[in-house]
């Protein structure tokens, strides 16, 4: 039985390696890898890593997969774990800008390995309902949602309400779309201009700037 694991992205920071939230998220995500297979008995799980250029630093050619990979990969070769590890496989979406497109993405990679398997994603707190729906709706073998609460930043705790709401009206979205495959060529428009108005704010301003955008999409949601 083979085991794959999906870890989707949240943007990319300036030097992951030295990220405090990416860190800690992926360190999490690698210990949980770690003892799945230990416990599982299996030495060559694979491991994909989803998420497309969302980079805002120049000249913008960073996808998130490949900058996780390159901190997952560092956590699984340090000196006392990487026996363990020697066999793991690495494969990278990077074509993603959305968590539907994580999903749609990552199945077809699953799809493509021809034995049966244990599927494993990894998600943020506030997102697992949403990754819980559109797992059920797109991807065909059983899959365990695993939940890490890793955000410490101020969108945690004092902005939890809006960050609730954002995730349902992306999932109404995602559904639409998923039972639409018109809207789909609309969608990826609409997820490259946010990338182009995030760009134009830059990196200092990168939290505001989600913020505004989410606020005025919630907004003409509603009113359309």
């Amino acid at each position: 039985m083979k085991n794959i694991f999906i870890v989707p992205g949240y943007g990319i920071p300036k030097d992951i390696l030295k990220d405090e939230p990416y860190r800690r998220y992926l360190g999490l995500v690698f210990n949980c890898v770690y003892q799945i297979c230990l416990d599982k008995k299996e030495n060559k799980p694979v491991i994909i890593f989803c998420g497309g250029k969302t980079d805002v630093f120049k000249p913008y050619k960073r996808t998130e997969a490949a900058e996780m990979k390159k901190l997952f990969f560092w956590f699984a070769q340090r000196d006392f774990v990487k026996k363990y590890t020697k066999g793991w496989q690495y494969k990278l979406e990077n074509s993603s800008l959305s968590t539907l497109e994580n999903i749609l993405f990552a199945n077809k990679i699953i799809e493509k390995i021809k034995v049966d398997k244990n599927i494993f994603i990894f998600v943020e707190k506030t997102r697992e309902n949403k990754i819980k729906v559109l797992t059920e709706k797109i991807v065909k073998n059983k899959t365990q949602i695993i939940s890490l609460d890793f955000d410490l930043s101020i969108n945690r705790y004092r902005e939890i309400e809006f960050l609730i709401k954002r995730e349902s009206y992306d999932l109404g979205l995602s559904l639409k779309i998923l039972a639409d495959e018109k809207l789909y060529k609309i969608f990826r428009k609409i997820l490259l201009e946010r990338i182009e108005y995030l760009r134009k704010a830059g990196s200092k301003k990168h939290r505001e700037a989600v913020h505004v955008w989410w606020q005025e999409k919630i907004r003409e949601l509603k009113n359309n």
